[in-house]
């Protein structure tokens, strides 16, 4: 019986441990179960905490501009990645504003305002960049001049330009009487309303964007300048904008201003109802020049001329014809010629027997202002050629003879016109 007592007790002791074992082993399970929990807790709360902190802050690649001697702005950045430019449309109405964005991303959006900022720092018409991930202002744009449509210097005068005496008569007696202050009060005062926008028609290179450098030099106005093409954008309402920013830099010089845009054809034809390729924003370019035209979109009409260009003048839409007083600046005859050679030729060594009159003669009936001065330019290559002592260097009549023979087979800067003989359709407008 001893040895039954034994294992009894031994029994019992071992299934005590066992049940001690088991108990800590469950207490150590619940346990990592409980550590586990509260790691999930944690990471959740966090994860919370980083999401209100994102909608505070910027994405990760914008970092925060230190602005040295300025004070900082936590909300600007480096501009290290390119950012939307967008215009406060509706003010701040307690929890956010509205912003129109351009580009490729055009569209609104309701920001909130940035903490930098207060709430009367976005009226309507505040320019702002945009996080083009998140659409939050990063910015306000100061509004200032810009570079795109800087105002051109040019040093052209009227002696500079030959055989085209009546049309810069023309141009003085109408642009230059509006760019005169005194000639301009007295036309007020008789109550006469001057056409403010010309059109000048005449085929490529006979002097009509010389003529308008001429009328800004002499006249000191401010010549804003740039070319058709440049106004059609990609995308809705961009080239429209470009008008606008183009006309509200002219008015805003203190000098009065000359707008020239050279091959206004290319956002001013016909429209049709046919909107292929484009179409529709070039129309919305036509329309905001036309409003332009009309002073519909400024509160104060500034001292503003507008000078077009273009040699198709027969496929551009009536609206804007209607707007224009039109000049033509034709090809010159022999006599103007003449003339335009000799302002080329004023400052060239000629020899004695050069004949400017018989070089005109040699010339076809079709060359223009920019042809002529392309020939003297080719007789001056050709006479240092063949000259050893450059300094003594002079042009006869054989390098005038080589220089025209050479412009006429296309061996030097000659407009070669494939589509010459094509005859043009509005429909063209949009293939």
């Amino acid at each position: 019986m001893d040895w039954f007592n034994g294992l009894t007790r031994y029994l019992v002791r071992f299934r005590a441990w066992v049940v001690k074992m088991t108990e800590e082993d469950v207490s150590d399970k619940l346990d990592k179960e409980e550590d586990k929990e509260k790691d999930k807790e944690n990471r959740e709360s966090n994860d919370k905490n980083d999401s209100k902190k994102q909608k505070v802050q910027f994405p990760q690649y914008f970092q925060q501009k230190k602005q040295r001697g300025r004070g900082s702005n936590p909300d600007g950045t480096n501009l290290a990645t390119p950012v939307l430019r967008g215009v406060v449309v509706c003010e701040y109405d307690g929890d956010r504003i509205w912003v129109e964005a351009s580009g490729n991303m055009k569209g609104r959006y309701g920001v909130e305002i940035p903490e930098s900022y207060a709430p009367e720092d976005f009226q309507p018409g505040t320019e702002v960049a945009l996080d083009p991930n998140s659409f939050k202002v990063t910015d306000i744009v100061e509004r200032g001049k810009d570079a795109e449509f800087d105002a051109v210097e040019t040093d052209v005068t009227f002696q500079d330009i030959g055989g085209l005496d009546h049309v810069i008569k023309s141009l003085s007696s109408n642009v230059g009487a509006q760019l005169n202050s005194d000639k301009k009060s007295k036309i007020e005062e008789w109550g006469m309303d001057m056409d403010k926008s010309t059109l000048l028609v005449g085929r490529p290179g006979t002097g009509k964007t010389h003529l308008v450098k001429a009328l800004s030099n002499e006249y000191d106005a401010e010549m804003f300048m740039i070319n058709g093409p440049q106004l059609v954008e990609k995308f809705i309402g961009e080239g429209a904008k470009k008008v606008k920013r183009l006309y509200e830099q002219a008015r805003a010089s203190e000098k009065p201003s000359i707008i020239f845009i050279d091959e206004i054809d290319a956002i001013a034809k016909k429209r049709l109802d046919d909107r292929r390729h484009g179409g529709e924003e070039v129309e919305r370019t036509m329309s905001q020049l036309l409003s332009e035209l009309d002073g519909l979109d400024t509160e104060e009409e500034g001292n503003v001329i507008s000078i077009f260009a273009s040699n198709t003048p027969d496929i551009m839409d009536p609206a804007l014809l209607n707007r224009c007083s039109a000049i033509e600046v034709p090809v010159p005859g022999e006599e103007a010629k003449e003339e335009i050679l000799k302002v080329h030729t004023r400052k060239i060594d000629l020899k004695e027997s050069v004949n400017l009159q018989a070089v005109v003669e040699e010339m076809n009936e079709g060359f223009t202002g920019r042809d002529i001065k392309q020939i003297v330019r080719q007789a001056s290559i050709n006479a240092l050629d063949r000259s050893d002592q450059y300094s003594d260097a002079k042009v006869n009549m054989v390098d005038f003879t080589e220089a025209i023979k050479d412009l006429e087979e296309g061996n030097v800067g000659v407009e070669k016109d494939f589509l010459g003989n094509r005859e043009g359709t509005p429909d063209e407008m949009f293939a």
